[in-house]
């Protein structure tokens, strides 16, 4: 499913979920939901019409929130009514979005409201498909409809009251909805930034740095920063930003945090913090494999890379298609020294960092260029050789 502005529902590299009820029992049934399968970002429509007419209150939600738990949700009742098994990152699904929005100071009896709308989505979408042949089918399954909604209702009163309470005992209610203002309102007026810096008990004009976690690594930051009251933490469809004020000596990339991430340091005011999560983002989804903190001096060929690619096609395949060629054991010399010399721009040091005799290194280098057409010696050349191969995966790793 695609949202509005173009976006794919789910996370950038989730694999799409298969529906494939069986037919055994009661095909007249299935192929009505296999129809509403088909057409569910009709359902994610209906069901952004009819949440328009709800206020959250003064609770700041991102749009793309409200879309992506529409997406899923459609998905997880056609599961249900199907009887079929959740997918993995369904099963948990109500827990999350539940304590997201208490989090983010949705009211529950709002929050409930929007989600009883789905009950009168799914069974105007069942018609649509039924058409008059399957109006009987329809009925019979009513009951169907009403438990997926029902069950999904009270699981999100369970974990709503849940997770409020959790957010009461350590005082963190106020403070995630002050972090949601920060990330989604527009701070105009200066004293705006100076009422919130008060509130979190930060310098408007300090200076800091931020995180950002992306994928497995989210629950393992929770629990790292859960005790370091100095650290601000506001998660947002899968992502979460870290940010603090930034200490001589102390900061997270002398740290070393034990989980990956984009990391964005000497941000000038909190106002600025948002926009550098933003850039922190880009960086963890760029993060070279097995590094730790993602930073843009060693990510700005990777996302140069992907800015070119989108502009020009094909930017990089010439120098694919060559290095495929190569056998495996040149393949990864060649990329050794390519690597090394761009990092170190240095014949000696390449040498040394290779452990292999300089005029190895030179040779090697003669060889790329043979091979990808391109001379890292020329500084202009270089630049482009890099930046191509920096998202370059070899096929025998």
């Amino acid at each position: 499913m695609t949202s509005p502005d173009g976006r794919t529902a789910r996370s950038a590299g989730a694999p799409p979920r298969e529906f494939r009820p069986g037919r055994h029992a009661e095909p007249e049934w299935t192929e009505l939901l296999e129809s509403l399968w088909k057409d569910r970002d009709q359902l994610v429509k209906d069901f952004l019409e009819r949440f328009s007419a709800i206020s959250y209150g003064e609770a700041l939600v991102p749009k793309e929130d409200i879309y992506q738990t529409a997406a899923d949700t459609m998905d997880m009742f056609l599961f249900q009514m199907a009887g079929l098994e959740l997918p993995p990152d369904l099963r948990a699904l109500p827990r999350e979005v539940a304590a997201r929005r208490a989090r983010q100071g949705v009211p529950l009896d709002a929050f409930l409201e929007a989600i009883r709308n789905d009950f009168r989505v799914l069974w105007k979408g069942l018609e649509r498909v039924a058409r008059d042949k399957g109006i009987g089918v329809l009925v019979a399954n009513m009951d169907r409809v009403l438990d997926a909604v029902e069950g999904y209702v009270s699981s999100i009163q369970q974990a709503y009251a849940e997770e409020e309470a959790r957010l009461a005992r350590n005082k963190q209610l106020y403070r995630q909805r002050l972090l949601s203002r920060l990330f989604n309102a527009e701070l105009g007026a200066p004293g705006d930034v100076q009422d919130l810096a008060a509130a979190l008990g930060v310098q408007a004009a300090g200076t800091f740095e931020v995180l950002a976690v992306t994928s497995d690594a989210v629950a393992q930051a929770q629990r790292q920063v859960e005790s370091e009251h100095r650290t601000y933490a506001y998660e947002n469809a899968g992502v979460l930003y870290l940010f603090r004020q930034q200490r001589k000596g102390r900061t997270w990339s002398q740290e070393g945090p034990p989980f990956p991430a984009g990391y964005v340091p000497g941000v000038e005011g909190l106002a600025a913090v948002p926009a550098a999560a933003a850039s922190a983002l880009a960086l963890a989804r760029h993060k070279r494999r097995g590094a730790g903190l993602a930073t843009m001096e060693d990510t700005w060929m990777g996302i140069a890379g992907d800015l070119l690619e989108q502009k020009f096609p094909d930017f990089s395949a010439p120098l694919r298609q060559a290095l495929d060629n190569c056998t495996p054991l040149e393949r990864q010399r060649l990329l050794q020294v390519a690597r090394s010399y761009g990092r170190t721009g240095s014949i000696k040091e390449t040498s040394e960092e290779l452990f292999c005799h300089r005029n190895t290194v030179v040779n090697r280098l003669h060889s790329l260029h043979e091979v990808i057409g391109l001379d890292l010696t020329v500084p202009a050349e270089a630049a482009r050789a890099l930046v191509a191969l920096s998202n370059y995966s070899d096929p025998d790793e």
